[in-house]
């Protein structure tokens, strides 16, 4: 069996990541107040703060709020930590590149995008299930990472068997091999093999935090030559 965890990176920072650890924070405590000290109502504020596309698409005035308010829903402690390690490894990075106010609005943006993302690509039955969680948000965040720092490695722990230790590998590798899974198994989604996962999320927020980047790069650029 093997098992393969991400654990840090290779990139230092000048500034201290404030708004980072505000969204950790923010979705620890939301999850924590909600699911663990009110997990038997847990169910209703899904419903009621989740993004459902059906919903959505009848009505985009009337639901538009709740493209930010899914983002800081989790389905459960496995769902948020996972969340929660990548924010942590790539989010300090991109706040220390773009600036404290500009990171929010990059991951609120990113989020957004990546939920309007899932509710333009779902039909059927799972256009009924409430969509939450900040993976989408957090793909634009790993997008941003892979295109400024494509060369900082990224630190993974891994279990085999027996075997145990510690490897890195470029950020463009491991963040685009992330890219390509989520391509995958989105397609093995579209034949019912997995489905309960919002993958069109995850990639409408990484091409939507990688075009962005890009942009921002391009600007940088071309102001440096006026």
């Amino acid at each position: 069996m093997l098992f393969i965890l991400p654990v840090g990176d290779d990139n230092p920072r000048k500034r201290t990541p404030v708004v980072n650890y505000l969204l950790l924070a923010a979705n620890l405590a939301v999850f924590a107040y909600l699911f663990l000290l009110h997990g038997s109502e847990y169910g209703s504020v899904v419903s009621k703060y989740g993004l459902v596309p059906r919903l959505m698409l009848d009505d985009p005035a009337g639901q538009a709020w709740k493209l930010v308010t899914a983002m800081f829903l989790h389905g459960g402690a496995t769902h948020l930590l996972g969340n929660m390690l990548f924010l942590w490894i790539a989010g300090d990075n991109v706040e220390d590149k773009l600036g404290h106010g500009s990171y929010l609005f990059f991951y609120l943006f990113s989020g957004v995008v990546a939920n309007l993302g899932h509710v333009m690509m779902t039909s059927g039955p799972s256009a009924l299930v409430p969509c939450i969680g900040a993976s989408g948000a957090i793909a634009g965040v790993l997008g941003a990472y892979m295109v400024w720092f494509p060369r900082r490695r990224i630190r993974f722990w891994y279990f085999f068997f027996f075997l145990m230790g510690f490897f890195s590998i470029p950020s463009a590798y491991a963040i685009g091999f992330w890219f390509l899974e989520q391509l995958y198994l989105k397609s093995l989604a579209d034949r019912s093999i997995y489905i309960g996962v919002a993958y069109w999320a995850h990639i409408g927020g990484f091409v939507a935090g990688a075009l962005l980047a890009l942009a921002l790069r391009l600007a940088v650029a071309v102001r440096s030559r006026v």
